[in-house]
C-alpha cells in the first residue's frame, strides 16, 4: 500500500476521523503535495523523498499562503493538516522529527462564538410556528436536540434509536475520534421526540438505522441540516451566521452564564482539552463587561 492510502487509513482508523474532516487533511496535504512538487522537485508520497522535506519548505509554502491572501487562521488550520502527517510518518519511522514542530506561525485573534440570546431561543421553540407535518415535527425535534444537547451536525446524523434511553433521558453521543460520551436532556427534547418517534410510526418508517430520516426514510445529510437551521434562524435572529454550530454554541454559552462549571461543559461538549471550551468563557466576560458599563456607578456613561 503506498503512503497515501496508508495515510488515509491511518485517519480513518487509528484517529476516527469523521468523512468531512478527513477529506479536509487530504485536500490541505494534497495542497502541499502540488506545492513541494512544483517548487522543490519533491514527492511527499514518496519514502525516500519525502524524507528531504524539512521546515524551510513548510515556512516557504505558508509564506506563499499569507502573502496569497490566506488569513493566520486558515493557514494554521492547513499546518494541523500537515502536523498530522508528519505525526503520521514519524510513527512509521520514516523520519526522525516532525518539521511542523520548527514551525512558527503569528498568533491568530479567536473568534468569539456566535449564538442566540436566550430570549431569542424562547422565539426559536415558543414562538414560532412548526407546521403540522412530518417536515415540521422532525424539524423542530433537530433544533430542539442541537440546543438541549449540544451536539456538532456529524453526531446528530450519527444518532440512532438505540443511543436514546428514554427513562434516564441521555443520549449516547459518539464525538471525534469515535469517543463516546452520556449527554443528558431536558422534557422538551423528550416530548419533541415522542411526537417525531409518533410521526415516524404513522407513516411506517423504520428508525432502526439514523434516527433522523427523510420523509422516504433514507438518512438526511449534512446540506438538510444547515437548511433547516438557516430557515428558522432567519426567522429568529440577525446572526449572519446560520449554521447548526450556533445551536451548539448557545448550548454551552447559556450552561456557564446560568452557573455551570466549565470542567462540567468540557465533558458535555466532547472537548479533548479546556482550552477547547475556554472560548465561551469570552462571551461571558464580554456579557459581564456590559452589564458593569451599564450598571456601576463610576463606568456609566453619562450626558455631557
Amino acid at each position: 500500500m503506498d503512503l497515501q492510502a496508508l495515510y488515509i487509513s491511518y485517519l480513518k482508523v487509528e484517529k476516527g476521523f469523521s468523512p468531512a474532516t478527513l477529506k479536509a487533511y487530504v485536500k490541505d496535504v494534497l495542497a502541499f503535495a502540488a506545492f513541494l512538487e512544483k517548487e522543490k522537485e519533491l514527492n511527499i508520497w514518496d519514502r525516500e523523498s519525502v524524507v528531504k522535506t524539512g521546515h524551510r519548505s513548510l515556512r516557504d509554502w505558508t509564506g506563499s499562503l499569507l502573502k496569497s491572501g490566506q488569513t493566520t487562521r486558515t493557514v494554521s488550520r492547513k499546518i494541523s493538516a500537515l502536523n498530522s502527517y508528519f505525526t503520521f510518518l514519524k510513527e512509521q519511522k520514516i523520519i526522525e522529527s516532525n518539521p511542523v514542530n520548527r514551525i512558527h506561525l503569528p498568533k491568530t485573534s479567536r473568534k468569539l462564538a456566535v449564538f442566540l440570546k436566550e430570549y431569542e431561543t424562547e422565539v426559536l421553540f415558543e414562538t414560532l410556528e412548526y407546521p403540522e407535518t412530518f417536515e415540521g415535527i422532525r424539524d423542530k425535534c433537530i433544533l430542539e436536540v442541537l440546543y438541549g444537547c449540544g451536539l456538532r451536525r456529524s453526531e446528530l446524523l450519527a444518532l440512532k434509536l438505540k443511543d436514546i434511553d428514554s427513562g434516564s433521558q441521555t443520549l449516547t453521543v459518539t464525538g471525534k475520534g469515535n469517543k463516546q460520551r452520556i449527554v443528558p436532556f431536558g422534557k422538551h427534547v423528550v416530548k419533541s421526540m415522542e411526537k417525531y418517534r409518533e410521526i415516524c410510526s404513522a407513516n411506517n418508517l423504520n428508525l432502526s438505522g439514523a434516527f433522523f430520516v427523510k420523509k422516504d426514510g433514507n438518512p438526511m445529510y449534512d446540506k438538510m441540516i444547515y437548511r433547516i437551521t438557516k430557515k428558522y434562524f432567519m426567522q429568529t435572529s440577525a446572526i449572519s451566521n446560520h449554521g447548526p454550530h450556533v445551536l451548539r454554541h448557545t448550548y454551552a454559552t447559556h450552561l456557564l452564564n446560568a452557573g455551570a462549571d466549565l470542567n462540567d461543559i468540557k465533558t458535555l461538549l466532547g472537548h479533548g482539552s479546556l482550552a477547547a471550551t475556554q472560548i465561551y468563557t469570552h462571551n461571558s466576560l464580554t456579557r459581564l463587561k456590559n452589564a458593569h458599563n451599564l450598571s456601576h456607578p463610576r463606568a456609566k456613561k453619562r450626558d455631557s
